[in-house]
């Protein structure tokens, strides 16, 4: 009999669905468009939304607004209540009888469960199959195989999201159970109306087995309303911790584990100290919320004074929208503002500059224990502005690199209190050994999926429900890698305007290529590094047997597909 490495091993890559960044339809069958939220090209990697409102502002005419509603606003997330006392939370858990999943494991043998063996594997789906799972928000279309992954798994997924969302046609589709439209306008009666609807939900469908989301600034709330019902997650204070850059910083001080410099910013008055303390080079960035919005590297005071009148000025612009946060319009002056600047209330942290490789360590979480660790190899970030490249997995640091890497990454984890579910984790491999950049309590977006489950044969969103549903997470370990990928989003080379990706065909008969795509529409304006912050334009993926020959025809692919958009942007 074959073993469960010879079978895995043996799937076909192209019997792989490989999801990439693009969105999917949100049109209705009489052609009325809902509200989707167009990939944001600034941190495609970081799965951020942008409705077609600031997509508009940011240049990119991608559709209609369908109003505030739809979408998690700034006063939504400072609206929240406190996390629960630990003595409330018990009170809650012991008047609360275990949901369906967690009575069906009781009848399970609990050795095999919690095994890494295919009949472990088998039992652990068994006891998802039929449990009530409930998103918060939906985020973009692209993210459409999240759902399809749980319809697949036999989840009964609800899905509380704007009135007018694209979520609707996964209803219509039956790829989910039920769509509760929550109007996001009225922030500060949000949490509670979702609290009702849920209620009322238990009521029609049955008891819930999990609360959970895969946007970013819907985490905050997904935890606050999973602790309200009993139901596994990971605490508010655990999730508000690792969102404020800077009390991150001093959790792991207090822990013991290595931490760079730092300073917090509250205004211009502190310029001059944080200077001081943490020396150049070293990198400015908002205490809260995502992505590299305002995240810039300063060589001097003088850079320093410069570059945080601009975050600050940036950050102001910023919006929340969809469940993420994202740029305003550059070209705006300074009496135009977003909505985010109250929830992020404009404090900056100055942290040392850190050498060495960036790498992302993608892990597994259960009862507080990790069961899973894999990393993924960076490439060099577009800098000042950091923005994203491309990647590479398996990585080919050295082995002793890669346990410092995850042992750091897992010890961040734990020490911030988290104890279930899939984190994304972002680090350096520096001249003094492996140093966190953040934790991310969330699954990665952009390749992160795909990377994991091409490469190692485990589905970060097939465990995530099982950890939010209170199922084992044991996820069935290869020896070695299934896969070598090789993936890059292409920055724009020049400043001016998309007239076509007819330039892409060429590698659509390539077997080992998995995709290459456009990532903005046609006529879109791109701008490159020396103007601004640099747009992600197309991206790639390839697979092969050998991780150095993936690195050396993605740099191929790359020099080719530059020259091309260099004659494609005018």
């Amino acid at each position: 009999m074959a073993t469960i490495t010879e079978r895995m091993a043996s799937v076909d890559l192209k019997d792989v669905v490989v999801v990439g960044s693009a969105p999917t339809n949100v049109l209705k069958a009489n052609g009325d468009e809902l509200a989707d939220y167009p990939l944001n090209p600034y941190r495609r990697r970081g799965g951020q939304e942008c409705n077609p409102d600031v997509a508009a502002s940011l240049g990119k005419s991608m559709g209609k607004s369908l109003g505030t509603s739809n979408y998690l606003s700034s006063a939504v997330i400072g609206s929240l209540p406190k996390g629960l006392s630990t003595t409330d939370k018990l009170k809650i858990l012991q008047a609360v009888p275990p949901s369906p999943a967690r009575e069906m494991l009781k009848q399970l043998p609990a050795a095999t469960v919690t095994s890494r063996t295919p009949e472990g594997k088998r039992l652990r789906r068994q006891a998802l199959k039929g449990a009530v799972m409930v998103f918060v928000t939906a985020g973009y279309s692209g993210k459409r195989f999240i759902f399809e992954k749980a319809k697949e798994l036999g989840v009964r997924s609800v899905v509380l999201d704007g009135p007018n969302g694209w979520v609707q046609l996964l209803e219509k589709d039956k790829i989910i159970e039920k769509f509760v439209p929550i109007d996001f306008s009225d922030a500060e009666t949000v949490f509670d109306r979702c609290l009702e609807a849920l209620k009322k939900v238990e009521k029609s469908i049955g008891q819930l087995d999990g609360i959970t989301t895969f946007c970013e600034l819907a985490v905050p709330l997904a935890s606050r309303l999973a602790e309200s019902l009993g139901l596994p997650c990971n605490s508010s204070e655990a999730v508000d911790m690792a969102r404020d850059k800077h009390k991150t910083r001093e959790v792991l001080e207090k822990a013991g584990l290595p931490s760079p410099k730092h300073f917090r910013i509250l205004s211009a008055d502190d310029l001059s100290k944080a200077a001081a303390h943490v020396g150049f080079p070293a990198v400015i960035k908002p205490v809260s919320g995502a992505a590299s919005i305002g995240v810039i590297r300063v060589d001097s005071v003088a850079d320093l004074t410069k570059s945080y009148t601009r975050v600050v000025s940036d950050m102001k612009k910023a919006r929340v929208v969809a469940g993420a946060l994202v740029e305003g319009n550059a070209d705006d002056d300074d009496s135009v503002t977003g909505d985010a600047g109250s929830w992020i209330d404009l404090v900056i942290m100055m942290e040392e500059y850190l050498d060495g490789s960036e790498v992302d360590c993608d892990l597994i979480f259960d009862d507080g224990e990790p069961y899973y660790g894999a990393v993924t190899d960076n490439w060099p970030t577009v800098e000042p502005y950091f923005n994203e490249t491309g990647s590479n997995c398996p990585s080919i640091l050295s082995q002793e690199a890669q346990i410092d890497l995850l042992q750091l990454s897992v010890r961040c984890v734990q020490a911030l209190g988290f104890k279930l579910g899939v984190f994304h984790v972002e680090c350096k491999f520096t001249s003094r050994g492996a140093r966190l950049i953040e934790v991310n309590c969330r699954m990665g977006g952009g390749p992160v999926r795909d990377t994991n489950l091409l490469v190692w044969g485990v589905d970060l969103v097939e465990e995530h429900l099982m950890a939010c549903a209170g199922v084992p997470v044991r996820p069935l370990i290869v020896p070695k890698p299934l896969a070598h990928l090789g993936e890059y989003s292409v920055n724009a080379p020049k400043t001016g305007t998309i007239t076509t990706f007819d330039f892409l065909a060429k590698y659509k008969d390539d077997p080992e290529v998995l995709y290459a795509k456009q990532l903005i529409p046609v006529n879109s304006r791109c701008v490159c590094v020396k103007d601004g912050l640099p747009t992600w334009v197309c991206e790639i993926m390839i697979t092969n047997r050998n991780v150095h020959e993936n690195i050396k025809k993605v740099n191929q692919m790359i020099t080719k597909i530059s020259e091309d958009l260099n004659i494609a942007i005018v």
